[in-house]
């Protein structure tokens, strides 16, 4: 199963997101966690949402204190994680939903995380895998065989410095381990692959890492799991990270990913800058990214704090949807640059085409979807989109055949499928086939009653046909 990015998620899902997002920044922490939690189990390999539920889920478990009760939820959430254990080889997924139900009153129940990322791994999801596990080392800084498993999930994702910082904590834990110097193999052989550099002969550890200080300087501050609170620390961090090495363009993106994290735009904008004017800049893909993210987000916030302030104000209305339209319109110069720039980036022309379908560009909207189905993880999804275009056209022939494709590709029930089934419904009527439609609202109806209307859609139907 490959892990895939907030962008790949269906449109309802990415919408559901952005409600969780909305929800943590007033405060709602449970309501993100049941959006967050809902989405994942349907789709497991989304590391985005994975990380936005656990901040949630923290902010939770703050409100919720410690003592007496927590000790009563542990004793009782062992019988859900040995279900969850249970489940690991018949469906991972499955005992990763069960781990994360645990961590909603838990958050920091070691045996859940655990459990989650032994999922990931029989899916082969190595950065969620790594995710977890650093969770769990920070709690157990000590834990040999955590620790072990860790710098393997490090060097399975190519985090070769971090996985080189473990492998040093684990030598010290354990000197002289033949098992230890293996993995200092390992992580060494991969971090000189890294760097385009194959090493001939066996080069001293400590060298590798120049010094412990630093060492632990940037394990802290390339930390998979950042906590809000911790924002400042990590900043300082990378700091001094660029300090010692001002030409490495990777701490000032790790910076700027700090600081956008807290929502401090204005230092995010100033340390991207000083990014951009190091020599290896200029080729640099994901830096020119991460600056189009920036600009976005800096125009969403603005956005979210006018609707929180406006409400009843005179005007507000007005200012709303002029901001929205410029949001959108930023939206689309980015990720048309994106596009220009990188125009085998399949990805990018999935979320190029959704903001064109988005302003009511159809024509441009279909050109991108019809390439980013080239990508098989985003086939079907660009099949759909596609669909859509041709209805906003008119043309619910070719919108058939589009959905008829994604449909015979889906074989569970879920949000994507009905989605799939409801649009095709909406096709047949629209081509005066009512029984062909009808059989498309019963599909959805007999897993999910309260589907938008078909529940009115199948109560229609019937009563015209017994009358």
């Amino acid at each position: 199963m490959p892990e895939i990015p907030e962008i790949e998620l269906s449109e309802r899902d990415r919408k559901r997101i952005e409600n969780a997002r909305l929800a943590i920044t007033r405060g709602n922490f449970d309501y993100a966690v049941e959006i967050c939690g809902t989405v994942l189990e349907s789709e497991p390999g989304c590391l985005d949402v994975r990380r936005l539920l656990r901040r949630a889920q923290k902010r939770v478990s703050a409100d919720k204190g410690k003592g007496a009760a927590l000790v009563v939820r542990r004793i009782f959430h062992s019988v859900s994680l040995l279900q969850g254990y249970i489940m690991l080889k018949r469906d991972p997924s499955v005992a990763m939903a069960i781990g994360e139900r645990v961590l909603h009153k838990d958050v920091y129940n070691s045996r859940a995380l655990s459990l989650i990322a032994r999922g990931a791994r029989s899916l082969e999801l190595n950065e969620t895998e790594a995710f977890c596990l650093e969770t769990l080392c920070e709690k157990y800084p000590n834990n040999y065989v955590k620790l072990e498993r860790l710098c393997e999930a490090l060097i399975k994702v190519g985090a070769t410095e971090k996985a080189l910082a473990i492998a040093e904590r684990l030598n010290g834990l354990k000197p002289g381990s033949g098992q230890v110097q293996e993995l200092v193999k390992s992580a060494s052989v991969a971090h000189s692959i890294n760097q385009g550099k194959w090493a001939e002969k066996e080069e001293d550890f400590r060298a590798k890492l120049k010094d412990k200080e630093e060492a632990d300087i940037l394990e802290r501050a390339n930390r998979v799991v950042v906590d809000e609170e911790g924002g400042e620390d990590r900043a300082s961090d990378l700091m001094e990270a660029i300090h010692r090495d001002p030409q490495n363009v990777d701490n000032y993106k790790l910076l700027v990913r700090s600081y956008m994290n807290q929502e401090d735009f204005d230092a995010a904008l100033r340390w991207l800058d000083k990014a951009f004017a190091l020599p290896e800049a200029e080729n640099d893909a994901p830096l020119r990214q991460l600056r189009s993210e920036l600009r976005v987000n800096r125009v969403e916030r603005e956005l979210f704090d006018l609707k929180r302030d406006a409400v009843g104000a005179d005007g507000s209305d007005v200012k709303i949807r002029s901001l929205e339209e410029e949001l959108l319109a930023l939206k689309l110069e980015e990720s048309r640059k994106l596009v220009d720039q990188f125009p085998n980036d399949y990805s990018q022309r999935f979320k190029y085409g959704s903001y064109l379908y988005e302003s009511g560009n159809t024509d441009a909207a279909i050109q991108q979807f019809q390439i980013s189905q080239r990508s098989p993880s985003l086939r079907l999804k660009s099949l759909v989109l596609l669909g859509k275009c041709f209805m906003a056209k008119g043309l619910y022939d070719l919108a058939l055949e589009q959905l008829d494709q994604a449909g015979e590709n889906l074989n569970t029930m879920d949000a994507f499928k009905m989605e799939v089934l409801y649009l095709l419904a909406q096709c047949y009527e629209n081509l005066d086939k009512p029984e062909s439609a009808i059989e498309q609202y019963k599909a959805i109806y007999s897993s999910d009653i309260g589907y938008r209307d078909v529940a009115s859609k199948i109560d229609a139907f019937y009563g015209k046909s017994d009358g």
